[in-house]
């Protein structure tokens, strides 16, 4: 029996190696993008407090699907292969809507931070001006309090 070299038993290694990140690659480039989807707990927001308030994101591929119970949806495209748990798109305010968003667009940026979601929101108004919304959420974990705090920018 012929017993294998060192060099052609580490190039073997090697190999192995190589093939075992190429498979599982895929999984870990997902693995931040599939924390986005389930229904999120809004924690706090700068456009007045509402405990019962929250959103349900759908995954399909890099698309997200985002929709409120405050009466607002998004589609948003999440950055996979950055994975940065980071997704950008535009959105819109239901026409029956409270407050003065009512029918309005927007743009619309989320991203997670230490578990939790937090929303970035534009609004334009009718005479051409910019209103900003941030929220945190939190996913399913009841009892839990905002880590964060907003800063105004």
């Amino acid at each position: 029996m012929r017993l294998s070299s060192p060099a052609g038993m580490l190039r073997r290694l090697l190999g192995i190696l190589i093939a075992v990140v190429v498979v599982l690659w895929p999984f870990a480039a997902n693995a931040q993008a599939e924390d986005f989807p389930g229904q999120w707990q809004e924690m706090v927001t700068d456009a007045g407090a509402c405990d019962t308030c929250w959103l349900a994101i759908r995954q399909h591929g890099p698309i997200l699907k985002v929709s409120s119970s405050n009466g607002w949806f998004a589609f948003a495209h999440a950055d996979l292969k950055a994975r940065s748990g980071t997704a950008n798109g535009i959105g819109r305010w239901s026409e029956r809507a409270r407050g003065h968003f009512g029918g309005k667009p927007f743009d619309v940026r989320l991203v997670i931070v230490d578990r939790q979601l937090h929303l970035d929101m534009v609004v334009l108004m009718d005479d051409g001006t910019k209103q900003a919304v941030r929220a945190i959420f939190d996913k399913g974990r009841p009892g839990k309090t905002a880590r964060r705090v907003m800063v105004k920018s």
